[in-house]
Parts: structure tokens; sequence; C-alpha cells
């Protein structure tokens, strides 16, 4: 279809300017979506164009760095902010969300990102709040 390396373009610009790349090119949102299937990423319809392009370059990247426990310390615009700043893809944060035992239920398009931040940070919030009357409780005996 488009011939496009993605390796090589990721190589050349790194892989926040192969998103930055693809998503000021003259590509139309179609050309972009066939190029996600072609490399087995599964995009819905009505994807922001930036999202799609972030999904064809950074799907098989790793983009979360931090260890669960410091993203569960993490506020919810803290999650946000880091997601965004990260550019990470949906297949990412699914695999998070899933490894915490947490699972979406039907479509959140473009909204991923904002419900991991919420389940996260909350999660992160009652394992604090147990943490604290588990403490409490030891200072009793």
């Amino acid at each position: 279809m488009t011939g496009i390396d993605l390796e090589v373009l990721s190589d050349w610009l790194g892989p926040e300017g192969a998103v930055a790349g693809l998503d000021k090119s003259r590509l139309t949102n179609s050309d972009l979506m066939m190029l996600a299937r072609e490399n087995g990423i599964l995009v819905d319809k009505k994807t922001a164009r930036r999202q799609i392009a972030i999904e064809i370059i950074m799907s098989p990247e790793k983009r979360i760095a931090h260890e669960q426990d410091r993203l569960l310390e993490m506020s919810k615009d803290e999650l946000q902010r880091y997601f965004s700043d990260h550019m990470v893809s949906t297949k990412e944060l699914m695999s998070v969300l899933e490894s915490l035992g947490i699972a979406p239920k039907g479509k959140l398009r473009g909204k991923l990102s904002e419900f991991a931040a919420n389940e996260i940070s909350d999660l992160g919030m009652y394992q604090r709040v147990a943490r604290g009357k588990q403490e409490f409780r030891g200072h009793n005996s």
C-alpha cells in the first residue's frame, strides 16, 4: 500500500518524530488505518489521527517505565500526563490494566488513558487507605 518502512522511519526520526511525521503526513486517515492493519494493529474508525500514528509507531515499544507500585502512587492527573507525555499505546495500557485485574467495559474510544488514570489512581488510593488502617491497628496492639 504505502511502502513505508516503519522501523527505518523510527530509526531516522526517533519514535516521537515518527509519530509526528505520520500525524502531519499527506496520508489520509484511511491510509493510516490501512498501514496500522498491515502491521497487525486494529484501530477503530473514530480514532483520532494522532492516536492512530501513536498506535502504529508505539505498539511494539514499551513506553511505561514505572513499576506498578509507582503508578499506583500517582494521582489521576499525574497518570494522564504521564501516559500522554510518553505516548503510551492502547495495547500497553490494556496490558497494564489487565495486570491490575481491571477490565474496561465496552468501547472507550479515545478515553482509555482517562479510564486507566481513574482506575489506577483509585486502586492506589484504596491500597494506601488499607495500608494506613493496618499501620493504625499495629500501633494499638
